[in-house]
């Protein structure tokens, strides 16, 4: 194992292996913590194949684990940082079994579905400043020779590594996987998000619940703040119960052992946080677009990345992370509006949102 900074894995105990994802810094934003699960003596599993290919190669050469004891692959979700090594490892072992819940499925096996998921094209597919985006797409998803690919969006568009990819069975509520991994079906990051319980070490992999800095994300087509809340508050109850003691999370630094309620309150915060900004946003104005609203918080979100700006790629591409922004805005204004607290109103082929 190398030195903190350019650290490839850890082992959390005998038959746990962390492979750490790779740091902003490397402008790799397409990898996950990736976790290697052995079964028995010479058989293992992978849960979110997301690492970066040299770190999972490393991993395991280092631990003289070979690709043919690599039996199954358990996806936690399917965003593209969590299986972008799936195609790989089943190249490696076509006797591989990989495992999603059936609401993911579709955003696996096929690509256009997945960016349909993640953005709000009908919203933007208009707009000037995300045309290059959405060519990106379009090339992406239906290769086109008469379309001019911006060189920064392939950059971007290569290290997402987004294709059609083959999964194997479905896990629901309840499943037990080989390795004695409880499924247990977390919705609201995205509709099939789910954790993993290994009850007998109270070890949870708690996936895209990670609590780190970057909180909680709902950026999805078919995603619920109202049920990201239910689904961490749930472990946050697990955690009181004593049933939960670590948690193994798709981001940010782990294993997680300590003041996991507190970390967990601050995680769900994040939410909570993000409602008040949009209604403080509301307050100034009579009523708003969610494109007014997502210039509004997209100015507070993009102060988080002041050391990049100055990177051409960044300029370029910053339009994708305002659509992401975007979809989340408008997730979040869809649970204010089951709380009661916003309204929408529809004229002249424009949605305006206000308080109540």
């Amino acid at each position: 194992m190398l030195g903190k900074k350019r650290q490839i894995f850890s082992k959390i105990n005998e038959d746990i292996i962390l492979i750490h994802q790779d740091s902003m810094a490397s402008m790799n934003f397409n990898t996950c913590n990736s976790y290697i699960l052995r079964l028995r003596d010479n058989e293992f599993a992978i849960i979110d194949p997301g690492s970066s290919l040299k770190k999972l190669n490393k991993t395991l050469t280092q631990n003289n684990i070979d690709f043919e004891n690599i039996k199954h692959a358990y996806l936690t979700h399917g965003h593209s940082d969590h299986v972008n090594m799936l195609d790989y490892l089943q190249e490696k072992n076509p006797e591989m079994i990989s495992y999603i819940h059936p609401l993911e499925r579709s955003y696996v096996e096929n690509a256009v579905e997945y960016y349909e998921l993640l953005f709000p094209l009908r919203m933007i597919e208009n707009q000037e400043k995300f045309s290059d985006f959405i060519t990106a797409i379009k090339f992406y998803t239906h290769p086109n020779s008469n379309l001019t690919l911006n060189q920064n969006f392939k950059m971007v568009f290569d290290t997402w590594n987004v294709k059609s990819r083959k999964v194997d069975k479905t896990i629901k509520h309840g499943d037990v996987l080989p390795g004695g991994l409880k499924v247990i079906h977390s919705p609201g990051h995205t509709p099939g998000m789910c954790m993993l319980y290994k009850e007998q070490d109270k070890i949870l992999f708690s996936s895209d619940i990670h609590l780190s800095k970057a909180g909680a994300t709902v950026n999805g087509d078919k995603c619920s703040v109202s049920e990201y809340k239910k689904s961490i508050k749930k472990v946050m109850e697990m955690v009181e119960e004593g049933v939960v003691e670590m948690l193994l999370t798709g981001h940010g630094k782990n294993p997680i052992n300590s003041n996991l309620r507190e970390r967990l309150q601050q995680f769900y915060d994040t939410i909570t946080k993000k409602e008040v900004l949009i209604l403080t946003i509301l307050q100034k104005k009579e009523k708003m677009t969610i494109e007014d609203i997502t210039n509004a918080t997209f100015a507070e979100y993009i102060k988080r990345f002041e050391k990049f700006t100055h990177l051409d790629m960044f300029r370029d591409t910053i339009c994708i992370a305002e659509a992401s922004e975007m979809m989340g805005n408008y997730n979040f204004l869809i649970e204010l509006e089951r709380l009661n607290k916003v309204r929408k109103e529809v004229s002249e082929d424009k949605t305006f949102w206000m308080l109540v």
